[in-house]
Parts: C-alpha cells; sequence; structure tokens
C-alpha cells in the first residue's frame, strides 16, 4: 500500500510540475537544505533517535518550487515510539507582485497517529503582507482533496480547507528564526502544525536548528493522543 501511494504521488507530481512548468523546473539552479540529529543511549536506558530533512526547491521567473522529505524514527529499549514521514511538494506561480497561485502534494505517514496515511491535493491563493531585511510574513489558503483511512482500515475521501501562515525574522546575519502555521479542514478531520524554530549558522555552509512542532489532529481513533509535541536539536548544510 504504501508504495503504491508513494508511486501515485510520484506520478501526480511529475504530470504536474513537468507538463506545465517544464521551463521554470528545468532552467536554472536548484539549492537545498539537509537537516540530520541523531542519540543514542545504552546502560540503564537503550534508545535512539533518528531526525531527518531534506529540502530542495528553486526559483525561476514567476515559479517557485519546493520539495520537503521529513522522517521521524525513535525507539526505547527495543519498542518503536515514533515512527513517521512526511512528504510535501508545492509549486506556485506569482500572477502579481506579492500574490501568487499554488498547487501543494502532502502524504503523511505516522505509526503512532492512529492513521494508515493522510494524502491530500490541493490549489489556492497566497499573498505575501511583508516582505523586507528582517521580517517577512505570507499566507495562502485554498481546497483541496483529501484521502484518510484509519489503522482499522476505514478510508475516507472529503473535501478539505487548506491554509498557511508563514513568518520569518532575520534577527542578524547568522542566526534566523521562523514560525509556520498549517492547517487542512476536512468533515471527519481538522490536521494542524505549528512549526517553531531558530536557525543559527555555525560555519560556511553548516548551521543548526532548535525546533519545536505541535501536531493535532481532531478526531482520532479511541486510545489515540490527539496531539503530538516534538523537540529537535539538528545540524544543517545548506548548498
Amino acid at each position: 500500500m504504501r508504495f503504491e501511494m508513494l508511486k501515485n504521488i510520484s506520478i501526480f507530481v511529475f504530470l504536474l510540475v513537468g507538463s506545465a512548468m517544464s521551463q521554470s523546473v528545468f532552467a536554472g539552479k536548484w539549492t537545498g537544505e539537509g537537516e540530520f540529529g541523531f542519540t543514542s543511549t545504552s546502560g540503564n536506558t537503550d534508545s535512539q533517535s533518528l531526525n531527518a530533512k531534506l529540502g530542495i526547491g528553486k526559483k525561476y521567473e514567476k515559479w517557485a518550487h519546493n520539495a520537503i522529505v521529513d522522517v521521524l524514527q525513535s525507539s526505547d529499549n527495543g519498542v518503536d515510539s515514533a515512527d513517521s514521514y512526511v512528504i510535501t511538494e508545492k509549486s506556485e506561480y506569482k500572477f502579481a507582485k506579492k500574490t501568487f497561485a499554488f498547487g501543494r502534494v502532502r502524504h503523511e505517514e505516522d505509526k503512532f497517529s492512529g492513521f494508515d496515511h493522510q494524502s491530500v491535493v490541493s490549489f489556492g491563493v497566497g499573498h505575501m503582507f511583508i516582505e523586507n531585511e528582517k521580517h517577512s510574513l505570507q499566507a495562502s489558503a485554498g481546497i483541496g482533496y483529501k484521502d484518510l483511512e484509519d489503522d482499522l482500515g476505514a478510508d475516507t475521501q472529503e473535501s478539505v480547507f487548506d491554509g498557511e501562515l508563514k513568518y520569518a525574522f532575520a534577527i542578524s546575519k547568522t542566526s534566523a528564526f521562523n514560525q509556520n502555521v498549517f492547517v487542512e479542514s476536512g468533515e471527519s478531520n481538522t490536521y494542524s502544525k505549528s512549526e517553531t524554530f531558530l536557525k543559527l549558522v555555525v560555519v560556511g555552509n553548516l548551521g543548526a536548528k532548535i525546533g519545536y512542532e505541535v501536531k493535532h489532529n481532531s478526531d482520532v481513533p479511541v486510545g489515540v493522543e490527539k496531539t503530538d509535541k516534538k523537540t529537535t536539536v539538528t545540524l544543517v548544510y545548506s548548498f
């Protein structure tokens, strides 16, 4: 099931980006950022925790493309306590100086969320309300189609509202603060995520990131917590 879902998403992204945006995708240079954090303890407590993220993006004329893969795995005394990954692709087309249209694909699998997967395709518009040397504030909203399956195999397809708010503050040349809020709201479930993080440049392209993430599902199977919280400290390499 996981392979088929990823294959279908990959085909959709290829068609979405490749047909209408081929010139913007293949022209110019891609940039990226990789994060990696790993913790291992042994003795009275045996635990391992892995947090990794890879993001790539580019801007070309009126287009902007960004794709992110986010992985979290954790175990305590040989028992898994966290196992999730999220794949997101977003493409934007700026049709005015500060206003853009977007298309987004998101697929998430979290072993401990009570859901087998959450997959969404959405489209909408956004606007950059603030953009200067110190601050930026961007908001977007749209509608989409969501496929949601819980651990018991109950499958739901529904339309959803897609909303996102992104704020960035350049504290100095070597440090930046970011706050992102994302919401997908449908009849059966509202999924929301808040990301707060501080990025620091260590030397050259190498940096560090301290982050705090909160994910919430409004309706979950019995015995599953609605809210998950994650604190991370990772090394970051930009290219």
